[in-house]
């Protein structure tokens, strides 16, 4: 299958962005105080910037942002390095993604276009819906005006909605999103969303829709713990890119704040970081050949660590209670 080529992605998208937030920004602030019984699901996975070289970086973006939400900071280079070590094989969904997913330890899920009824679109975004309602972050799929490609041009991070219901396609739903380009969440209505490959109705207006006919996408649906006893853990990122090592910047050293959630106060918990996906358990941490550990007794449900991650690498964070 001859699939996308991202040549000149970030001139189309960078301006289209912009305008698609700060229209439909004023869009939701009327929507809420129309409708304030609106369903509201916004997960707190702040945009990432991608690369551009090799025919683009989204789908590695894409899941970087994911994989801070589940505690785990994993550069565009070593996410697209577990496909191919040379880069040259870019992550796409439907694809290869779940190779990408399965190494860094997270579970996943995607829609089935091999089963739904043509269009899909709206059956799709009742699947978006019915996922993000659940706090899983999922890899959507977009076509951009100018490009060619006959399945998708371009991957995106759908982080949340507004809605009065969490399962069906309703056109004046507000949808968000990260593109892997602006800094800000973009918005869109429901009805905004979709178009065929020509681009002709919403394209006209937007330089990015999501396939109306066939559509692609993964949800992530947390790490793999066979412990089932792992909390939930975030990332949060000081800046919100990495230097482009592909384009010659030398790596750096990033900073960032690890929370842990669900902790019961006394309890003496274990923080272990792991710099190598491919040392990362699923259970039996405690005896793991982790990269660092870190000890403490729960003060508060909530607590942070200051922590600082190679550009070009990965960490992956695992708390649980001690000895587990």
């Amino acid at each position: 299958m001859d699939f996308r080529t991202h040549t000149n992605r970030r001139q189309i998208l960078g301006l289209a962005s912009g305008m698609a937030f700060g229209f439909n920004a004023l869009y939701s602030n009327k929507a809420n105080a129309a409708r304030p019984s609106l369903k509201s699901v916004h997960l707190e996975i702040p945009p990432r910037l991608q690369w551009d070289d090799i025919d683009g970086y989204c789908g590695e973006c894409s899941i970087q942002q994911a994989g801070l939400y589940f505690g785990t900071y994993v550069s565009q280079f070593v996410c697209r390095g577990i496909i191919n070590p040379n880069q040259n094989s870019q992550l796409l969904v439907g694809v290869n993604e779940k190779t990408v997913l399965t190494a860094l330890r997270l579970n996943s899920s995607s829609f089935d276009f091999t089963r739904a009824r043509t269009p899909q679109f709206p059956a799709y975004y009742a699947w978006l819906k019915q996922n993000l309602n659940q706090f899983y972050p999922v890899l959507i799929t977009a076509f951009v005006n100018g490009l060619s490609d006959p399945d998708y041009d371009h991957i995106m991070l759908a982080t949340g909605f507004q809605s009065i219901d969490a399962t069906t396609y309703h056109p004046e739903d507000l949808f968000y999103f990260n593109d892997c380009y602006s800094p800000s969440v973009c918005i869109r209505t429901a009805s905004t969303l979709s178009d065929t490959r020509k681009m002709k109705t919403n394209g006209s207006k937007f330089e990015f829709c999501i396939p109306n006919n066939v559509c692609y996408g993964t949800a992530i649906t947390g790490i793999m713990d066979a412990s089932k006893q792992a909390l939930p853990v975030h990332i949060t990122m000081e800046k919100w890119s990495e230097p482009d090592i592909i384009s010659g910047f030398s790596p750096i050293t990033l900073n960032g704040v690890v929370t842990v959630y669900g902790l019961t106060p006394g309890r003496f918990y274990s923080l272990y970081r792991y710099n190598d996906y491919r040392i990362v358990p699923k259970n039996n941490y405690s005896k793991s050949p982790k990269s660092s550990v870190v000890n403490f007794v729960a003060k508060s449900n909530t607590t942070t660590f200051k922590a600082a991650f190679p550009s070009n690498g990965i960490a992956v964070y695992r708390c649980l209670p001690s000895g587990i």
